[in-house]
């Protein structure tokens, strides 16, 4: 009988999706897992009429000409980071495709690759997959905030990375210039590659603008952004994404990527483009849905006795259920699950060693309607 992959070995279904399943078993509501239930932008569905006059062969491996263009200008214009879409953007499926594409492209088996604690839990799973070696950076609640000594203390003589996600998942924190400027710092005197995740760069709670962490100090030299169009209109299921960095090392991203996946979807970059070159209006809209459903979930959290963070950014909020007398994020989940039948991730699927409160992350990508249902179950009883 054939053997399971070394790399696959100990590998388990992550929390996340673990909580899917066991929501649609129960018919439970379903806020662990970001399926991003907002209507996407009326441009793309419209759009979906004229899907059978685009291009349906490959694209390049680094992806069509327009996308790439569209992704540049983008980038220009809300985060002030200047690429060249020639040499510079490789479109990629999803965000985790280009996360793999360039752990493939720049690291080799062993490496150690810095986390910082809370972590989107498939950036572990991407650098397990890898044989790569994760070194968690913890960041204390409830500020979450980098710090020098921290961010030190964890280097080892294997560290060669760091994984770096503003707006954070599960968070929502929004690293300052600062934080970023001790990463700089560091990065350099250490020679390490920065992987910025800024999936969430659309979705933040205030007027101060995203900040790309390539823009700060000397990270741009060293620094590959990623990013999707996902969580910004609604498409996680379109699998579209990019990574965007120096043309040396983004020419080997490109062949990995290739290696990897051949290209993305050649009709949904065709549509993509369309997106990117959406108008300032819509991501003001975006960002006001966003703020309105963070406030009423986070109300229902508090009325129920608990204590949800406060958000800068993404779509998720962290609730410290202490008051329940759990004692883990896991019997947490659980306790709703049945309880209430809401479904929870528990913080344990976004640490190495366990965290300081008995978290749950909850997602508010859902329709008011459903929003309101989740009060009305918490305010029933949950303590």
């Amino acid at each position: 009988m054939a053997k399971i992959g070394t790399r696959m070995r100990g590998m388990q279904q992550s929390s996340i999706r673990a909580m899917t399943a066991r929501c649609q078993e129960l018919d439970a509501i379903n806020l662990a897992q970001g399926l991003c239930q907002v209507p996407p932008p009326s441009l793309l569905v419209e759009g979906a009429r004229d899907f059978g006059k685009a291009d349906h062969s490959y694209s390049p491996a680094e992806g069509l000409g327009v996308f790439r263009d569209a992704v540049a200008d983008r980038l220009k214009r809300h985060s002030g980071l200047s690429v060249d879409p020639s040499t510079e953007v490789v479109t990629t499926i999803g965000a985790t495709g280009g996360l793999l594409a360039t752990l493939t492209a720049l690291l080799d088996a062993g490496d150690g690759v810095l986390v910082f604690e809370p972590f989107y839990s498939y950036h572990l799973s991407a650098l397990k997959v890898l044989n790569l070696r994760p070194e968690p950076v913890r960041l204390a609640a409830p500020t979450f905030e980098i710090t020098e000594e921290g961010l030190r203390a964890a280097i080892t003589d294997r560290t060669r990375a760091m994984i770096v996600c503003t707006p954070n998942n599960p968070s929502g924190r929004r690293f300052t210039e600062a934080e970023l400027m001790i990463v700089s710092a560091v990065a350099e005197e250490h020679d390490l590659l920065v992987i910025s995740d800024e999936v969430y760069a659309d979705i933040y709670f205030g007027s101060d603008p995203h900040l790309a962490p390539a823009t700060v100090g000397g990270l741009g030299e060293r620094t590959l952004t990623i990013s999707s169009l996902s969580k910004s209109f609604s498409i996680p299921g379109w699998r579209l994404g990019y990574v965007c960095g120096p043309a040396p090392l983004m020419s080997t991203v490109r062949l990995a990527a290739d290696a990897l996946v051949g290209c993305a979807a050649t009709p949904l970059q065709e549509f993509g483009a369309r997106a990117l070159r959406m108008g300032d209006d819509y991501y003001r809209d975006l960002r006001a849905t966003y703020d309105g459903k963070r406030r009423a979930l986070a109300a229902g959290f508090t009325a129920a006795g608990l204590s949800p963070n406060e958000p800068e950014g993404a779509y998720y909020l962290l609730v410290d259920c202490s008051a329940m007398g759990v004692a883990s994020g896991v019997e947490a989940a659980e306790v709703l699950l049945e309880r209430t039948r809401i479904g929870t991730v528990p913080g344990e699927a976004f640490y190495l060693n366990p965290p300081e409160r008995p978290y749950v992350r909850v997602c508010f990508s859902l329709s008011n309607d459903v929003i309101a249902e989740v009060v009305t179950r918490l305010a029933n009883g949950v303590l």
